[in-house]
């Protein structure tokens, strides 16, 4: 931990006083305000060395990459074949949900969030399957995945 005075010649530092200005303002040595002006550069490279190597490994692991629009246009297509019309799907979906809403607001009912989120999810996955491929196994799954998710936590195993 910084002494007072050290934080004094830091901060006149900091605002581009040499160590012999440093010196001549305080009763403080050359070689002490040297060294902290040493220190403060030092903590600056390490500062300007750690933001290079975050930015390196987000570039590296997580190559940044605009989608194009024929890749985009193939998932949207994909997904109207498995679940129907996004319109449709918007429909059937947000009528569930309001209906979940208003019993629930009628009989004084709160949810934990990952509750909440798990019913809101849920009832996306039957809209999928209401309104595109009953046969897509993955909503079945993804139902019980959040389903499972919630009793594991009200059994205290938390993922």
């Amino acid at each position: 931990m910084k002494s007072v005075k050290a934080k004094a010649i830091t901060k006149l530092l900091k605002q581009g006083c040499s160590p012999r200005e440093v010196t001549q303002r305080m009763d403080a040595s050359y070689n002490y305000a040297w060294k902290l002006q040493k220190d403060l550069a030092e903590e600056k490279a390490a500062a300007k060395a750690a933001k290079v190597t975050i930015l390196n490994v987000d570039t590296n692991v997580y190559p940044i990459s605009e989608p194009k629009k024929e890749e985009v246009a193939a998932i949207l297509d994909e997904r109207a074949i498995n679940y129907g019309s996004f319109l449709g799907l918007s429909r059937v979906t947000q009528r569930l949900k309001a209906v979940a809403h208003q019993f629930a607001g009628q009989n004084n009912k709160t949810f934990d969030a990952d509750q909440a989120e798990a019913l809101d999810m849920i009832f996306t996955k039957i809209g999928r399957i209401l309104n595109g491929d009953s046969n897509h196994i993955d909503s079945w799954i993804d139902i019980a995945g959040y389903a499972t998710l919630v009793a594991d936590r009200l059994q205290g195993k938390i993922r």
